[in-house]
């Protein structure tokens, strides 16, 4: 299994709260792609910002590719959600 981090921001949202990361999570699971190898999702609201990992099935032999496609049609669910890498 491998972990693909990152992070989510709102300009609605300065300070996302537990909601908005539930809800986050909610939608992702909604759209998942249950062959893109996605095992769980986790969400934590930060200062300004809510944490994302996606844990993929396998040693990650699918690469950044396979892994970058399914994050891509997740965050086609998530319209006004922005995502950046971890600071």
């Amino acid at each position: 299994m491998h972990l693909v981090h990152i992070v989510l921001t709102h300009p609605d949202l300065p300070q996302p709260s537990s909601a908005d990361a539930e809800r986050v999570l909610d939608i992702l699971w909604a759209h998942v792609d249950h062959r893109s190898g996605i095992e769980h999702i986790r969400t934590r609201p930060g200062p300004g910002a809510v944490d994302l990992g996606l844990f993929f099935s396998g040693d990650g032999s699918h690469g950044a590719s396979h892994a970058a496609a399914a994050l891509a049609g997740l965050l086609a669910a998530l319209p006004g959600w922005a995502a950046t890498a971890p600071r």
